[in-house]
């Protein structure tokens, strides 16, 4: 007798649907929809989807990405809330304005926590941010990453304060910040959740000169700009942040040092200067000095670290700036973008800590390997130079 068979069970799709929407979240966009045609338990499961991530890349043509992101908010089920969405357009010809505000303005009426926006805004001369954007009780994360092709270009205006009481990450670049009447520049003050701000590719409006970032919660701030560096050296940025632990700063140097005694708790400072092109900005690295003697974690770009060297060997007046570090416990270098002997990069090193405490461990990174010194006396420049091999393509170097 011939056994019956037995009907083979769907196990996958018996999956409770929060389940099932954590699986296709895996997915591309298209894809998720896409499973709608595998049955009718999966018809109408994409809806649900609260992370949305849009990409649109060079090799898709535009009005069917307009269309499909359409239809994607339209079909979806409104009365769901939005956790996150992404919408990413790398098209910097053929970027669609209307596209790019309806998933803005969708984000903001459903609620979202996670708002991310990069897109090449070449041929949008126009934009104008919904104000829904800056007025959100939902949102906790915000990056607007907007990109021009010419670097000295306007990028779009920020408004002058935030409505975002939730907001505890921000990240900005390609913004205008608009200036108030006394041509300084405040938006941020008002975020009292705010932990976490990234300022990128940064314009000041007409006639501003001082970028105040001004938040009584902010820990961690990177400041980098590549649009205002022919008038390195005239504007100024204020910090009012006296929670901040992290600070990083990037790109060209536009602006010196700020006063280190809005910053009782600063303990860790990047800065790694990309490029030096104009007269007098070689003079800024030197500013950020005083402001590091307190810090405990403490790196530098080679570049940046260079220029500090030349001007204090080379001008007696500010050789005294040298600050004693007297509560640096780590150092790092990143020398991934020169070729330089290790002994050229501990003479440049012992120089800068010369004041040091005894014991400091300092890491130099060179593109994918890590070089580990320990200096275990406050006169490096006597010691003698061992190195041996530490194995993963890194070295060790012992001061004995």
């Amino acid at each position: 007798m011939k056994r019956k068979r037995q009907k083979k069970s769907d196990r996958i799709s018996e999956l409770p649907d929060h389940v099932l929407l954590h699986i296709i979240e895996f997915m591309n966009i298209k894809q998720s929809v896409q499973t709608c045609v595998l049955s009718k338990r999966w018809k109408s499961l994409w809806k649900s989807l609260a992370n949305l991530t849009l990409h649109h890349s060079e090799k898709q043509k535009s009005y069917i990405c307009k269309w499909f992101v359409s239809q994607l908010l339209a079909r979806r089920d409104n009365s769901l809330p939005l956790h996150s969405l992404s919408y990413e357009y790398d098209n910097a010809a053929d970027c669609n304005k209307t596209t790019l505000l309806e998933v803005m303005e969708y984000a903001a009426s459903h609620n979202v926590q996670q708002l991310t926006v990069i897109v090449k805004l070449w041929t949008i001369k126009d934009l104008e941010f919904p104000p829904s954007i800056f007025n959100s009780h939902s949102l906790t994360f915000l990056k607007l990453d907007f990109y021009y092709p010419s670097a000295y270009g306007c990028g779009k205006m920020f408004p002058k304060s935030l409505n975002l009481p939730a907001l505890k990450t921000l990240y900005l670049s390609g913004l205008t910040f608009t200036t108030s009447n006394n041509g300084c520049v405040e938006p941020f003050s008002t975020c009292n959740m705010l932990s976490t701000l990234v300022i990128v590719e940064w314009y000041l409006q007409d006639d501003a000169h001082t970028l105040s970032v001004s938040n009584s919660n902010v820990s961690s701030l990177t400041i980098g700009s590549a649009h205002l560096c022919k008038q390195a050296g005239n504007f100024k940025v204020v910090l009012c942040t006296p929670k901040l632990t992290s600070l990083t700063i990037i790109r060209h140097p536009i602006f010196s040092a700020p006063s280190a005694c809005n910053l009782p708790f600063l303990e860790e400072v990047n800065i790694n200067y990309s490029q030096f092109n104009y007269r007098n900005d070689h003079l800024i690295p030197v500013s950020w000095l005083q402001l590091l003697a307190n810090v405990k974690i403490l790196t530098l770009g080679f570049t940046t670290l260079a220029k500090m060297l030349m001007v204090l060997r080379n001008n007696d007046s500010m050789r005294n700036q040298l600050p004693c570090f007297v509560r640096l416990k780590s150092f790092k270098l990143d020398v991934s973008d020169v070729t330089i002997s290790n002994e050229r990069i501990i003479e440049m090193v012992a120089y800068l800590l010369q004041d040091s405490p005894p014991l400091v461990a300092i890491d130099i990174i060179r593109n994918a390997d890590l070089i580990t010194f320990r200096f275990e006396a406050a006169n490096m420049m006597d010691r003698a130079i061992h190195l041996e091999d530490n194995g993963g393509g890194g070295s060790h170097v012992d001061y004995n």
